[in-house]
């Protein structure tokens, strides 16, 4: 027999259950509503995870609308990332976007899928940034969603606040709200990182690729908070009493005013970030060297102290400083101040074709400010150089700021191992 959830609460939860909770939520008939969902955490659901969007639409009622975003499955956003060109080899064996059949991104939930396959549904065209809404105003919102800066002012988000719509969690992070990265978009603050991507899309039929820029979406702001920047935002509102929280099922949820929470959020941004230093810091990388020795062991106690259980002594962590310099298919970089080395990083070849980072740190001070990107550039460098066409590193499943990070930088994950094409 097949399991709906893989935590499921004490008792059995129908679809009269979920649209009652919504409502006492505050989801009222004729509502605009952009839903984030876990599934897992709202229990063990009677019929399977459609429920949730049956009661979704029995909370809203005919004259409801419902949007989800979905991304893009087959998206090669990470391939493209930063390429000047397109390799003609890439470019004639992708294929496009195609807004009526290409599946939603698999790790956002299953209910992204379930809403990209629902009957009326309409699909914006935007191939990595895609958004699903079924109702009477989904043409009006995913209609006509610019293909440059896709969270911006011709986006499904700025039409969801523009319509009075709602933003709700069930069970979901507070880190996933995804209307806040329209708030980055509105914010009026330097330093806002820009990325530049390839997509193929359908025109008039046929594939075309399309160069396509926006504020990066995995980082466009330097935060070197505690927890991840969309999940203070959102806390900081709610303990301003702002937003309804409830249970829907076992999931704790939220409800929010999309128009309140990005004003909200525009303005604490401008606040934090209003005199936050500069992303080009003075730093060099280079390839360390025997000289380096002292500084390095320095660096590495630092990344046992965040990243292992109990630290090694320091004759251990002199002992495989050593190993890293000496052993031919290992190479160490470092990134440096005027005074300091501020960053490490160590890449081995250990497969034919295949490269790994066996371990990368940079001093807290100096993270989100393109430390480790140019560190991780040397290393593929000199793994690509010694003929490696892959490159990956072991990764802890439960640091998720180090997983967006080298996310950010083109690897995809398996829970423990993250990798990348060189």
């Amino acid at each position: 027999m097949g399991r709906c959830s893989r935590h499921p609460s004490p008792t059995l939860i129908t679809r009269g259950h979920v649209a009652h909770g919504l409502a006492a939520l505050g989801i009222a008939p004729g509502d605009t509503v952009m839903l984030h969902a876990s599934v897992g955490a709202i229990g063990w659901i009677v019929g399977g995870p459609d429920r949730v969007l049956e009661a979704m639409f029995d909370a809203l009622g005919d004259d409801g609308t419902l949007i989800m975003y979905v991304g893009w499955d087959g998206s090669p956003y990470d391939i493209t990332l930063g390429m000047p060109a397109l390799p003609p080899e890439l470019a004639s064996v992708w294929p496009p976007y195609d807004p009526e059949s290409s599946r939603a991104v698999r790790s956002w939930g299953v209910l992204a899928e379930y809403l990209r396959t629902w009957p009326g549904v309409r699909r914006s065209r935007h191939p990595d940034s895609s958004f699903v809404a079924v109702g009477p105003r989904a043409d009006d919102l995913v209609g006509n969603h610019a293909l440059q800066y896709g969270m911006g002012e011709d986006s499904p988000l700025a039409r969801l606040c523009e319509m009075g719509g709602k933003v709700l969690l069930l069970g979901s992070s507070l880190s996933n709200v995804t209307l806040l990265h329209h708030a980055e978009h509105l914010a009026d603050v330097a330093n806002k990182r820009v990325v530049r991507y390839w997509m193929p899309i359908l025109e008039n039929g046929a594939k075309t690729w399309v160069s396509i820029e926006e504020f990066d979406t995995e980082g466009c702001l330097p935060w070197r908070g505690s927890v991840d920047l969309f999940e203070a935002i959102v806390q900081d509102y709610v303990k301003e009493g702002r937003g309804t929280v409830g249970a829907v099922g076992a999931a704790k949820s939220y409800l929010f005013d999309a128009a309140d929470l990005v004003s909200f959020a525009v303005e604490w941004i401008e606040k934090a970030f209003d005199e936050v230093e500069p992303h080009d810091i003075d730093f060099r990388t280079r390839r360390a060297d025997s000289q380096d020795h002292r500084e390095l062991v320095v660096l590495l106690g630092a990344y046992e102290a965040e990243s292992i259980s109990s630290a090694k002594s320091e004759t251990r962590r002199s002992t495989r400083i050593d190993e890293f310099l000496e052993e031919r298919d290992h190479a160490v970089f470092v990134a440096e101040t005027a005074d300091r080395l501020v960053g490490m990083l160590v890449a081995s070849k250990v497969a034919e074709d295949r490269g790994e980072v066996q371990l990368a740190f940079v001093a807290p001070d100096f993270r989100r400010r393109g430390v480790l990107r140019e560190l991780e550039a040397d290393a593929s460098q000199f793994l690509r150089g010694a003929g490696c066409q892959w490159i990956g590193l072991r990764m802890d499943p439960e640091n998720e700021a180090a997983r967006e990070a080298w996310h950010g930088l083109g690897y995809t994950s398996t829970m423990e191992y993250m990798e990348r094409l060189l």
